[in-house]
């Protein structure tokens, strides 16, 4: 494994800790960031599987 690709995966391992997070927050306390939270987490999923195929 190369060191970007480490790099880069872990980037998209913080957005998507992120997007869990503004979705937690949602729930907590009705943040309304919960859409904004989920494609967040969504799209470094897949980043993720993207690069590390």
């Amino acid at each position: 494994m190369e060191k970007r690709s480490i790099a880069i995966s872990l980037f998209l391992l913080g957005l998507g800790f992120v997007g869990v997070v503004h979705t937690i927050a949602d729930v907590a306390f009705g943040t309304g960031l919960s859409g904004i939270g989920i494609v967040l987490a969504g799209v470094a999923l897949i980043g993720i599987v993207l690069v590390n195929r």
